[in-house]
């Protein structure tokens, strides 16, 4: 279980399966589902395995279009400005919480001009280190961390990134300081991490794994709740002395504000449905993801409480991007 499981309750029977009035109408032609971040990644990969699965039960194929740029606030923007018809979608990473507390002004608003269709799912963070650093465990390497403050260097896919914000958040958890060196994307970082261009990094654990199962960086720590199954023998941080100190990538989907309630409720039911398949949970987890399953409220609610507790990171590390 992590920090969602926690937070959000069990699936609601009543959505699992629109009634055939609601859904009669919904839809009649191609959806839209706009990915705010580059192909091949992680975002990318779950939209078009899942979205393929929901545009056959619907009746109609569900397109990802890519839309990047400005730290996925293009695409973002764009699903807002779209038509409430529910022919425009937009499936989003954490970015979309994290963007509110990094970004001094963004065009849209997150709360207003959004609804949430439904959570999807989630991959763990995991701390990794270079193969090198002298860090087998977490105490060690907050030792060392705190022997030499703002001397280790850490890596992120860019200034207000979900790896920056984390790794800020446990040097407000831990005490420590270090360097930060924002990367235009996640791979770039990892790559210089495995040839000892810095010393550590937290990273989305399906982009870590491979590395780690090759020896050529070591896995610390996981910012869950419970150890993983590809990691049983990495502790958490709540296991190493940091209770609470749970952080998952999560990916989400929203539609326009104003989307008609016949529209939303076929959508989440269609994708509830395809999420409990169990090829389908046997296929996302085997890419590093984990399903995660909520009501549109609950979804709202679990990104209002992202939105407060990166709010208070970004502003006690004095983070902002234009």
């Amino acid at each position: 279980m992590n920090c969602l499981q926690r937070i959000l309750t069990s699936w609601t029977a009543g959505l699992l399966l629109a009634t055939p009035a609601l859904a009669q109408n919904y839809p009649q032609r191609p959806i839209q589902m706009v990915v705010p971040v580059s192909a091949g990644g992680g975002t990318d990969v779950m939209a078009r395995t899942v979205g393929q699965k929901v545009g056959e039960l619907l009746g109609q194929a569900i397109v990802v279009e890519n839309k990047t740029g400005a730290g996925g606030n293009i695409g973002v923007e764009y699903v807002a400005k779209a038509k409430a018809d529910g022919y425009t979608l937009l499936f989003s990473p954490n970015t979309i919480a994290t963007n509110v507390a990094v970004y001094r002004k963004l065009p849209y608003d997150l709360l207003k001009d959004f609804q949430t269709v439904a959570l999807v799912g989630q991959t763990d963070v995991v701390l990794v280190v270079n193969a090198s650093l002298k860090a087998n465990n977490l105490k060690e390497f907050v030792d060392l961390a705190k022997s030499k403050p703002g001397a280790l260097n850490y890596g992120s896919a860019g200034l207000g990134s979900s790896q920056h914000l984390t790794a800020e958040y446990f040097n407000q958890l831990a005490g420590t300081s270090a360097n930060h060196v924002p990367y235009k994307g996640q791979s770039q970082a990892m790559n210089d991490l495995v040839s000892g261009q810095l010393d550590y990094m937290f990273s989305p654990l399906q982009n870590a794994l491979p590395f780690i199962k090759q020896g050529r960086i070591r896995a610390v720590s996981l910012a869950a709740k419970q150890r993983h199954r590809d990691l049983p023998q990495t502790p958490t941080l709540a296991e190493s002395g940091y209770p609470g100190a749970e952080v998952s990538n999560w990916f989400a989907l929203y539609a326009p504000a104003n989307t008609p309630a016949n529209i939303i409720k076929p959508l989440h039911a269609a994708f509830t449905k395809v999420l409990k398949q169990p090829e389908m949970k046997t296929k996302l987890e085997a890419m590093g993801f984990d399903i995660v399953a909520a009501t549109p409220d609950q979804a709202t609610d679990f990104m209002r409480s992202e939105l407060v507790r990166w709010s208070r990171v970004t502003a006690h590390a004095g983070i902002k991007a234009e």
